[in-house]
């Protein structure tokens, strides 16, 4: 049953993942490269009747990872606690700000809100970004050992680890890119001409960068982790995750050349579920990599409870309501940019 649960987390997760990260990635558009009035009405227009249906997942996954798996989700928030609560307060000002950008007409007034608006989405990506590197870079299973903010000497290989270095901030880098990169696939879907074809430019150049830090990722894992890739030797049918992980990229990097305006969203949602599905396939069965021998699994991390049979029901009745309410939304407002 452990196996069931780790496929409803990385579910959860990853939905939130899709469906948050163009939120989330949209907010960097309109904060970075939405140059123009014109510009940053056609980001927010292509937000707005969808954004607020997303969270949901991630506080689904939460709750689920702290009732299944306790022992890792108490150590993940002893570690990143902080940083959890720092999210959670960026999503509720990041919600006050995108409000009173489109509550206030005064154009300095706007822009003072627009810029809050995008900063919380960049940040809650980067916070996102750092706290799944971490993952994948390994903690300490001893609770007692505090986390820095930065590693000494900026090495993963340290004892006073940080969760900062060299290995985490090519992590974060290729996740906030790839979330970025699916913002605006995102806005060129719900939008055409100049704006399009300008952000099309910066999904090419942004793919080429996120190619080339991919390829260092593949081989700094196994650097810092030798037998991380053991799950792709012992199943070698699982080589087909990073190869379409790699095709999305140059698909990605191809993006001028489509007619198609939704190609850009569809091989950025590729990008994601199938990234995702690669590294997990190689975690697994360990819900995070350990910075020791100890090992963090779902075998020795799990809840034991009488009432398990009944636990299952009811939260797998939640789920089936979260996509239900999820589709509902995203169907009603199917096609609509509000003014």
């Amino acid at each position: 049953m452990e196996v069931v649960w780790y496929a409803i987390l990385f579910i959860l997760l990853g939905t939130y993942i899709l469906l948050d990260g163009y939120d989330l990635g949209t907010g960097v558009v309109y904060l970075f490269f939405a140059d123009n009035l014109e510009e940053k009405k056609k980001t927010i227009k292509s937000i707005r009747s969808v954004w607020d249906a997303n969270e949901v997942w991630l506080f689904a996954f939460i709750t689920i990872l702290y009732l299944v798996f306790p022992k890792f989700a108490h150590l993940i928030f002893n570690e990143f606690g902080g940083y959890i609560l720092l999210f959670i307060l960026f999503l509720l000002l990041k919600t006050l700000a995108f409000n009173l950008m489109l509550t206030f007409r005064k154009k300095n007034i706007k822009d003072i809100f627009g810029f809050f608006y995008g900063f919380f989405n960049m940040m809650l990506i980067v916070f996102i970004s750092l706290i799944l590197a971490n993952i994948l870079r390994g903690i300490y299973p001893d609770s007692e050992k505090d986390l820095r903010f930065v590693s000494e000497s900026f090495s993963p290989f340290t004892s006073h680890q940080g969760i900062f270095d060299w290995f985490t901030v090519l992590t974060t880098s290729i996740i906030f890119i790839t979330i970025l990169i699916h913002g605006m696939g995102w806005v060129i879907l719900k939008n055409k001409g100049a704006f399009n074809r300008k952000l099309k430019i910066q999904i090419q150049r942004l793919s080429i960068i996120l190619l080339i830090l991919s390829v260092i990722f593949v081989g700094l894992w196994y650097y810092i982790h030798p037998d991380i890739y053991k799950n792709y030797f012992k199943f070698p049918f699982l080589f087909i995750l990073p190869f379409l992980y790699f095709s999305s990229i140059f698909g990605l990097i191809a993006i001028r050349t489509y007619q198609e305006e939704n190609k850009g969203f569809i091989l950025s949602t590729n990008l994601i579920i199938f990234g995702l599905l690669s590294v997990f396939s190689a975690v697994f069965p360990q819900l995070s990599l350990s910075l020791t021998s100890e090992k963090i699994t779902i075998y020795n991390t799990e809840f034991y409870n009488p009432e398990k049979f009944y636990f299952q029901g009811w939260v797998i009745s939640i789920a089936t309501l979260l996509l239900i309410y999820s589709i509902i939304i995203h169907k009603y407002n199917k096609g609509k940019n509000a003014e």
